[in-house]
């Protein structure tokens, strides 16, 4: 598994045993969501879809968006989760 780094935030996920020429650059959940909201709402609507991006609909009907990975909060959670046991796995690593 790659490790990932946004190019925004500078946060890493992902396998935190990978080396630097293993990571992958992109944007997390939390940046894309801040950033590029307005935008993304526009794609929507002209792709014709509703503009509900990042607006809190857990249960979007919208299967063919290519926002919709990005925008449902099942997503976001199961990232945050990947991270965060990255972190907890160092840090147990750090105490031993």
């Amino acid at each position: 598994m790659l490790k990932y780094k946004c190019l925004l935030c500078g946060i890493e996920w992902g396998d935190s045993q990978a080396s630097e020429s293993e990571i992958s650059h992109g944007y997390c959940p939390d940046c894309i969501r801040e950033r590029y909201t307005e935008k993304i709402h526009e794609a929507q609507l002209r792709a014709g879809y509703s503009d509900c991006f990042n607006r809190g609909y857990n249960d979007c009907t919208e299967l063919g968006c290519c926002f919709r990975s990005a925008c449902q909060d099942y997503s976001v959670v199961k990232w945050r989760k990947r991270l965060l046991d990255a972190v907890d796995t160092q840090d147990m690593a750090d105490c031993r």
